[in-house]
């Protein structure tokens, strides 16, 4: 029994493996991409968590006498530079992405057409045959039935019965 690897043909195989590669690589890149996002979002959460922890513990835990403006944790100024921070390498994995897609693009959708166009071409080709075999195939059946005689029985058959 053939597998179905066996029954395509060299262009049909030829599309596929192109398209394969492609969404591969595709699909590599947004993993790529997301790794990168949760680990910027991790370290983000770190931090203000850590930050948040800190002035609860210095708002709970110091008494009122205690507390100094130096002493205390980061204030808003702070949390929003890390929000600018934060922002930035945002946008550089959004960049990097959307370099790695444009780079797997130009690498592989030349080839992915050029193997399209092969396919296409080798259906046009292949329905092209079939339609001359059965065209012939037809021609044959109606140059047999021409020369066959049809039978006594049919031959009165057109006078009709007159009884």
């Amino acid at each position: 029994m053939n597998s179905f690897v066996e029954t395509l043909s060299p262009a049909a195989r030829n599309h596929a493996e192109a398209r394969i590669d492609y969404y591969a690589d595709l699909t590599q890149s947004v993993l790529r991409s997301l790794r990168q996002l949760s680990e910027v979002n991790v370290q983000f959460s770190r931090d203000v968590l850590d930050e948040s922890t800190a002035a609860l513990r210095y708002a709970l835990l110091t008494p009122p006498n205690e507390r100094h403006p130096e002493n205390t944790p980061q204030q808003a100024g702070a949390l929003l530079q890390k929000l600018q921070a934060y922002h930035q390498q945002l946008a550089q994995v959004v960049t990097d992405f959307q370099s790695d897609i444009n780079q797997i693009a130009q690498e592989h959708v030349p080839q992915a057409a050029r193997t399209a166009t092969e396919l296409a071409d080798a259906g046009r080709k292949a329905a092209g045959k079939h339609l001359i075999d059965e065209a012939s195939r037809f021609a044959t059946m109606a140059q047999q039935n021409q020369a066959m005689q049809p039978p006594a029985s049919m031959q009165n058959a057109q006078e009709g019965n007159k009884n």
